[in-house]
């Protein structure tokens, strides 16, 4: 029996999580440059015992996708689902609070660009969140897809510079530190499975400086290959086996979840520095 994935809650579901696999799902287990791979964290988040903490850049981000995305009504739903977001009272009343404001500066970058005659929009413009499966090294996939386009994926991200350079045993651009490539790549083979064409994948980006920096990037398909180089058989049937039990996940020791479940079993020899 297959789980539908017709809605946010069945798509997000405990049902779901356990029969698919995803992007999000591969990196909490393999992790990418800027995150910090975790078995027994992605093993407990994926059994109830562990939620990702809430934070205004997931929320910012999301805001962002249903104003540039969402039909009226789907804009209506996020208000209604998000009312932390919103003064209740007095003369801002309706209006975004202060720490969520700057959203609305990027949906207006958005649009601003569109107006002086630029393509961000147009790369925007399809099946929203459109739902895509598939098998991957045969393993179930599932994908939620931002935008759909006429031959073309684009994914939409608030970033906190588009430009911005990271280090970790070498440099990366934004896309390669948060595995957005993997992403793609991830895409890129399930819409592969359902239409027969390998479509482009882009990266709609808004900035969060003052002013707001926007950007469109293709991610090259030299970097789609290599990321699903990457997703090799062995590391999906290890996600697969840490999922149905048959193997003990690993800690990590540097991740909140690990800090929070450490048990001192005997003290540490304190190292020479």
């Amino acid at each position: 029996m297959t789980t539908p994935l017709e809605t946010s809650a069945q798509y997000y579901g405990h049902e779901a999580n356990f029969e698919f696999m995803s992007a999000s799902q591969v990196k909490s287990f393999i992790g990418t440059p800027g995150i910090q791979a975790c078995e027994e964290r992605a093993v407990a988040e994926l059994n109830g015992l562990y939620v990702r903490p809430e934070s205004n850049a997931l929320t910012i981000g999301s805001y962002i996708d249903v104003m540039l995305t969402g039909t009226e009504d789907e804009q209506y739903a996020f208000r209604d689902a998000h009312p932390e977001m919103f003064s209740s009272r007095g003369s801002t009343k309706g209006q975004l609070k202060a720490e969520y404001r700057s959203a609305n500066d990027m949906v207006a970058r958005a649009f601003q660009d569109r107006d002086n005659g630029g393509i961000f929009m147009r790369s925007l413009t399809g099946e929203y969140q459109k739902v895509v499966t598939g098998e991957i090294h045969g393993h179930r996939f599932k994908g939620r897809i931002d935008v759909l386009g006429d031959g073309f994926i684009t994914d939409l991200k608030s970033v906190e510079n588009v430009n911005k350079r990271y280090y970790n045993e070498g440099w990366w651009d934004f896309v390669g530190w948060w595995g957005y490539d993997l992403h793609g790549a991830i895409y890129q083979e399930l819409v592969d499975q359902l239409t027969g064409h390998r479509w482009p994948f882009y990266i709609a980006a808004l900035s969060k400086q003052v002013p707001c920096d926007i950007d469109l990037r293709q991610v090259p398909q030299d970097r789609l290959d290599e990321a699903m180089e990457r997703l090799t058989p062995s590391a999906l049937d290890r996600i697969a086996a840490l999922k149905s039990g048959e193997e003990k996940p690993k800690r990590c020791g540097r991740c909140d979840w690990c800090r929070a479940t450490k048990v001192i079993r005997k003290p540490r020899i304190l190292e020479v520095v």
